[in-house]
């Protein structure tokens, strides 16, 4: 049988190279994810599909490594196995890195809600009457805030000479008014000016 010295130092070093594995699997992980996934999570963020916290993923993994490697290192210097000073200096290296890492991951954890939306003006504009009826029906389902901007070219659109554009353009304005006040007819487009104006939009 071997002796309980033995056994003692057998489970030691299965410890250390239990924890030796875990650091190296949280060091890749980590490093996977700040070179390789931080483009890919903020693209899945954008468009809904993960929480925006995945954003501080990187150096969440990052810091665990370090916090972990820190204690590996520092248990190896307290059983007088490796060197204090380049404990310190490894450890240090690494919290540098982290402080290079943390504030790209905050900014893009700050910008994740922001949304960026198509401005439509120049598709409101654009010589395919396709593009012109497309754009119309797409401003209705803008938040009203943001809506209200293309109401002057909507007017416009209620003489252009595409039926699909007419009536595009005024399924968006009778929304964003969630009423209709001008009706249909040559005159509408003028009624519409007029509602608007009353309703505090400027409408040339």
């Amino acid at each position: 049988m071997a002796a309980p010295e033995q056994v003692v130092v057998r489970g030691r070093r299965r410890r250390a190279r239990a924890a030796r594995i875990l650091l190296y699997l949280l060091l890749l992980v980590s490093t996977a994810v700040t070179l390789f996934g931080a483009p890919l999570l903020e693209q899945s963020v954008r468009e809904g599909r993960s929480p925006r916290l995945l954003l501080i993923a990187a150096p969440a993994v990052l810091a665990t490594f370090i916090a972990a490697f820190a204690v590996y290192r520092f248990a190896l210097v307290r059983a007088g196995r490796y060197l204090a000073g380049k404990a310190f200096v490894q450890v240090g290296v690494m919290v540098l890195v982290l402080t290079l890492v943390v504030p790209g991951s905050l900014d893009r954890y700050r910008t994740a809600g922001t949304v960026r939306t198509v401005d439509l003006s120049r598709h409101l504009d654009a010589p395919d009457a396709e593009t012109r009826a497309l754009a119309a029906e797409l401003a209705r389902h803008r938040e009203p805030a943001d809506a209200v901007r293309y109401v002057p070219r909507l007017v416009e659109l209620l003489d252009d000479g595409s039926p699909e554009v007419r009536r595009q353009a005024r399924a968006t304005l009778i929304a964003l008014a969630g009423t209709d006040p001008a009706g249909e007819g040559p005159d509408a487009s003028a009624r519409w000016r007029t509602w608007w104006r009353a309703h505090r939009v400027q409408v040339p």
